[in-house]
């Protein structure tokens, strides 16, 4: 039942993020017709699109942190026997969490101390835009927990068949 909302979950913040880059362009394009074809300034399309980028950069990064598709080098991962393997495994989630966890930390300090600043065109607060580091960072980390989980559950069959992944420019 937990993989089955973490599908769900992962998948609402693929839709969500994808809907944050659609309204991204169109706010990009209103700008840029603005001033090019009709010469009028569009003062709030800066902020809205820097708060959609950041919005939409955290909940793809948590939706491809919960499929394990960030950018890993695992040159080591891959020529070592399966024990070790595993125990790596574990050490590197223990290690991403602890990374995760700080940078949540931070993020949270961020929101607190920001709370009575506010953007010049549309005098939003910018903790609306450090949210989008809480929810994405508290995704990872909500995932991050998930894996370590199932690594402890599976054992080092769960590592197993990583080695023959090889990737190949051939």
């Amino acid at each position: 039942m937990l993989e089955r909302f973490e599908a769900l979950l992962t998948r609402a913040l693929e839709a969500v993020a994808i809907v944050m880059m659609a309204i991204l362009v169109i706010v990009i394009f209103w700008s840029v017709l603005g001033r090019e074809a009709f010469r009028f300034s569009v003062p709030w399309s800066e902020e809205i699109g820097a708060g959609l980028l950041m919005w939409m950069v955290m909940l793809g990064a948590a939706a491809t942190w919960s499929r394990r598709r960030h950018i890993v080098i695992d040159v080591i991962l891959r020529k070592v026997g399966l024990r070790v393997r595993y125990l790596l495994s574990i050490f590197i989630e223990l290690a991403s969490l602890l990374l995760l966890a700080v940078a949540f930390k931070g993020a949270c300090s961020m929101m607190q101390v920001s709370a009575n600043n506010s953007t010049t065109a549309l005098k939003i607060s910018y903790s609306y835009l450090y949210l989008a580091l809480v929810i994405g960072l508290g995704a990872m980390i909500f995932f991050s927990l998930l894996h370590l989980g199932r690594l402890f559950r599976r054992g080092p069959t769960m590592v197993a068949n990583d080695a023959g992944n090889e990737w190949s420019t051939s």
